[in-house]
């Protein structure tokens, strides 16, 4: 998780939003449990701006998503705030693992994470990484909370992080490689870039990568905040 900075309400929801929640407020009156028109709220506009603010990844887990692996997960559950089907910072974009999360009942928004909301410190302050496992940080109940509301340390997602961390640490051996070859200690500028390029957060798990490279690579770090 890092957090979303989000773009302008795409101009579809701004000239639709009224018209689509009068008719789901209206559906809603004969079948409470009705749900709001998908391929409304998945509009490709607003399907396009979502990518946009996250890079194409899962608000929750920074999965890449591509095709069908997309989803649009209401933030604040239809059941508890069907005023807000078709809210523009109500929409996040989320793989199908996050978006099958636990309902508030068990869990309930005011007590995990929001990646629109909290900063980059305030997550890293709640969660970190055993390198492909995430953890709550020690005593952070919100961190474990977080966890286990959006099922980030599901064994699916550990094996799509497990592969991730292969790609950083054959880059991180090709490198030490060529330094030994070279008969030197330190990085290039070039070798630097390259590795600290999967903590950008246009990069898949960008956060777990960042913390794989502070506690293995110290020395990259060196002369940078």
């Amino acid at each position: 998780m890092r957090h979303i900075d989000r773009l302008p309400e795409p101009q579809i929801l701004t000239d639709k939003h009224d018209e689509w929640q009068r008719k789901f407020d209206e559906k809603r009156k004969n079948n409470p449990n009705a749900r709001p028109d998908s391929t409304k709220y998945g509009h490709k506009n607003i399907r396009a701006m979502l990518d946009s603010c996250s890079h194409f990844k899962c608000f929750y887990c920074e999965a890449a998503l591509k095709g069908d692996l997309k989803e649009i997960d209401h933030f604040k559950e239809v059941a508890i705030a069907p005023e807000l089907a078709y809210t523009w910072s109500n929409l996040y974009l989320s793989c199908h693992n996050c978006n099958d999360k636990l309902s508030h009942n068990i869990i309930p928004l005011t007590d995990v994470l929001d990646p629109c909301s909290d900063t980059d410190d305030e997550i890293k302050k709640n969660i970190t990484f055993e390198d492909e496992c995430i953890c709550a940080q020690p005593d952070s109940e919100k961190g474990l909370l977080t966890i286990r509301k959006f099922r980030l340390n599901s064994d699916a997602q550990d094996f799509k992080r497990l592969k991730w961390l292969k790609i950083i640490k054959d880059r991180v051996i090709d490198i030490q490689g060529t330094m030994i070859n070279e008969a030197r200690n330190q990085f290039t500028e070039e070798e630097k870039k390259s590795l600290l390029r999967f903590m950008q957060r246009d990069q898949r798990y960008s956060l777990m990568s960042e913390m794989y490279l502070r506690k293995h690579l110290p020395k990259l770090f060196r002369g940078l905040l």
